[in-house]
């Protein structure tokens, strides 16, 4: 790893201000294109939400996950990575690890966790493989699906993983050729965002110009892990767009039952623990929101008897409808109903009442 200059005043690793953008609007994109969604957030409910989700549905959706995410990684890499750098990769004039070091790099920036290259065969025969070790992953099926995405923009072709925990903490994953279902070929899409106007004002560190708040969290970039010193939670870098469109191929394969599943996982795991926000700080909601991306809070009001959201912008929309239901319940230790809408012109509504108790007489 090279040696990765850091902010010091706030702490923020350069490339990470340098490489990203908040905007006006609450989302917060790659400098390069403001088109390329990203989001900031507490990575730990990942694999949890996936596991509510298959106990929800009652059907195993690993693979399903792993498969999505290496499409629509592979998808958003193609973007990346210059055609003349794949070119060479699989003329055999470039070794795949030389091209990887970079990415691992970012990926400890990012709070990915802490990558190691071990082996690889590429010959382009069925038997090609590629093995590499993350020690702490922030989520063990995301990391699968993103390493076999890489391999797919690099070498072509179609890519599936195993993988095992070789040690506490530790997981091995190695790459195989596969098929992918033809639904996610014809019709998986990476959708672009469009910034729109907003009133997000976000105080800045003087220095490098991250926003402030992110004095917050503390950057382990030799192991890749990146904590929120208030909450205790780990956070990492996401792709809201990628995670939709999991989502939405979930929906696809299983059924219309999967946005209210994905709802009611979210709500599961902000219940159990993984909250963000005070719900009586209007102006902390705003921020938090912000801060990680995710939109601008226009309305909001907030109670005993629930909670109403509108924010314009959103992005993860289904989980935030989750989280704001999850936290509102482990706030007032109250049952509650949800409803969420996504208006014509992308404004997200969310709606949480308070569960009337029915009172059977026999």
């Amino acid at each position: 790893m090279y040696e990765i200059r850091t902010c010091g005043e706030c702490g923020v690793p350069e490339p990470f201000t340098r490489s990203h953008r908040w905007l006006r609007d609450g989302s917060m994109v790659q400098s390069m294109n403001e088109r390329a969604r990203v989001a900031f957030l507490e990575c730990e409910f990942i694999d949890p939400l996936f596991q509510h989700i298959g106990r929800i549905t009652g059907l195993p959706i690993d693979h399903l996950v792993v498969n999505i995410t290496a499409r629509g990684c592979q998808l958003y890499m193609e973007s990346v990575i210059p055609e003349e750098v794949k070119e060479n990769v699989r003329e055999g004039l470039v070794e795949p690890p030389l091209v990887a070091m970079p990415i691992i790099d970012f990926c400890h920036i990012i709070g990915y966790g802490r990558y190691s290259f071990l082996d690889y065969k590429y010959e382009g025969k069925k038997d090609d493989y590629c093995t590499i070790r993350i020690y702490r992953p922030f989520s063990v099926l995301e990391a699968a699906g993103a390493f076999a995405g890489v391999i797919a923009c690099l070498i072509g072709g179609e890519y599936s993983v195993s993988y095992h925990e070789v040690e506490p903490k530790l997981y091995e994953f190695t790459t195989y050729w596969t098929r992918y279902p033809e639904v996610l070929k014809e019709r998986l899409r990476l959708e672009a965002h469009f910034p729109r106007s907003g009133d997000v004002n976000l105080p800045r560190c003087p220095s490098c110009g991250a926003p402030k708040a992110y004095r917050r969290y503390r950057w382990d970039l030799k192991n890749g892990i990146i904590l929120n010193t208030v909450t205790g939670r780990r956070m990492a870098l996401l792709g809201p767009g990628l995670l939709d469109s999991v989502f939405q191929a979930l929906e696809w394969e299983l059924g219309e039952a999967i946005p209210r599943a994905v709802v009611e996982a979210q709500r599961r795991n902000a219940k159990e623990g993984l909250r963000f926000i005070d719900l009586s700080d209007h102006k902390s909601v705003r921020e938090q929101l912000a801060l990680r991306g995710l939109g601008e809070v226009l309305e909001y009001r907030a109670g005993r008897e629930g909670v109403f959201l509108r924010v314009s912008s959103p992005a993860l929309h289904l989980m935030l409808a989750g989280m704001v239901q999850g936290g509102y319940e482990k706030a007032y230790d109250l049952d509650s109903e949800v409803e969420w809408e996504l208006d014509a012109g992308g404004d997200l509504f969310v709606e949480v009442r308070k569960k009337e108790r029915r009172f059977v007489i026999s």
